[in-house]
């Protein structure tokens, strides 16, 4: 676990190393399916604390921290506010919100009479904040707990008022869509304090958000903002930048999740305070790399998470052809324990060779 831990607070302290780090997981099929785990924190644990133990057991090479994702959904701090659950038909198919419970008419006037929620009393979070604290207790501070999927602003400004009514507000309504930020700003806040509560701590906990990668001290602070695939540079640096950067401020400015593709690359760490680290799906942002290469170069570095396609070891290979000696980026694939060990020995092999590519060090942010 320590030598685990201390490579990547060398990789976030950008540190010269002498290998990178590859993080193989294990995942094994569980009974239960999506909704059947949303809908029960038992069942939703099992799976989890499975996947965790399968990891360790299997995959003693990996430099991956096997973490556990308590999940209520990514609508819950707009379930919070009175936003209502969906569920589909698919019984994979995770929970959406039902209906906008905001409108434009009068935007401003609905947001000055919308209080600011209690975590501990509305909607999905209490039930998120109990998971946290079950999943906690069942890692026995050895496996580390993500926190709530809080899905970043933006995306909760638009399950409470619908997509294209959240275009419109960009430009035609911009101070009472602050407005409503600075309160979801607010909420989300408190939700991940009272998450670290739950957890017992931030020495238990992966990220403040749903990411299950193992973030160092002092580089807790993480976000999502997938819909910010849908809009530009200046939209991001106006709407999603500024409350990004206060959790970054609060708890570290470690990650920001987008599955992709990336318009705003370069508006990701154009702010003062911005992530060292991306995570990002590949099926959704491989084709962003090339981009990435020169807007993070001695920035920021990379998670992908594979998705098929490629065999992974020669995934890998592309990638660091391509990436080397400006950005890293650190592979997550998902295996079966079979296919585990053998992975990480071939994997390391590259990783050591991206990492003797590289030019090593970190350049200011917001430069």
């Amino acid at each position: 676990m320590e030598r685990r831990k201390t490579l990547f607070r060398d990789l976030f302290a950008g540190k010269p190393l002498e290998r990178l780090p590859i993080d193989v997981r294990v995942t094994v099929p569980s009974p239960y399916p999506v909704q059947e785990q949303f809908r029960n924190g038992d069942k939703q644990l099992e799976a989890a604390l499975a996947n965790a133990v399968a990891s360790w057991e299997h995959a003693p090479s990996s430099d991956g921290i096997p973490g556990m994702r308590p999940d209520v959904g990514c609508s819950c701090l707009a379930s919070a506010f009175g936003a209502e659950y969906f569920w589909s038909d698919n019984p994979n198919q995770t929970p959406g919100v039902r209906n906008k419970t905001l409108s434009l008419d009068s935007l401003a006037e609905q947001v000055g009479g919308l209080a600011v929620p209690d975590p501990l009393q509305a909607g999905w979070l209490p039930e998120g904040l109990r998971r946290i604290r079950l999943f906690a207790e069942a890692g026995e501070g050895f496996v580390p707990v993500a926190l709530l999927d809080a899905a970043g602003g933006v995306n909760v400004a638009a399950d409470l008022l619908g997509m294209t009514e959240l275009m419109t507000a960009f430009y035609e309504q911009p101070r009472a869509l602050h407005a409503l930020l600075e309160k979801i700003q607010t909420l989300y806040a408190a939700t991940i304090r009272a998450g670290i509560e739950a957890a017992g701590g931030e020495a238990n906990i992966t990220t403040t958000d749903f990411e299950d990668v193992w973030y160092p001290e002092g580089w807790k602070g993480h976000v999502s903002d997938d819909i910010s695939a849908g809009f530009g540079p200046d939209i991001y640096a106006e709407f999603s930048a500024p409350y990004h950067a206060r959790i970054f401020h609060e708890f570290g400015a470690g990650g920001l999740h987008n599955c992709g593709p990336n318009p705003c690359h370069a508006a990701y760490v154009a702010h003062p305070v911005s992530p060292r680290s991306l995570d990002l799906s590949d099926p959704y942002s491989h084709a962003d790399l090339p981009k990435f290469k020169q807007s993070l170069r001695g920035k920021a570095f990379v998670y992908l998470f594979y998705g098929g396609g490629p065999k992974p070891v020669d995934w890998y290979r592309e990638i660091m052809e391509l990436m080397a000696p400006d950005v890293i980026v650190v592979p997550v694939i998902h295996v079966g324990p079979k296919d585990a060990e053998p992975l990480c020995r071939e994997l390391q092999t590259i990783a050591t060779e991206y990492a003797r590519r590289m030019e090593w060090g970190w350049i200011p942010a917001g430069i």
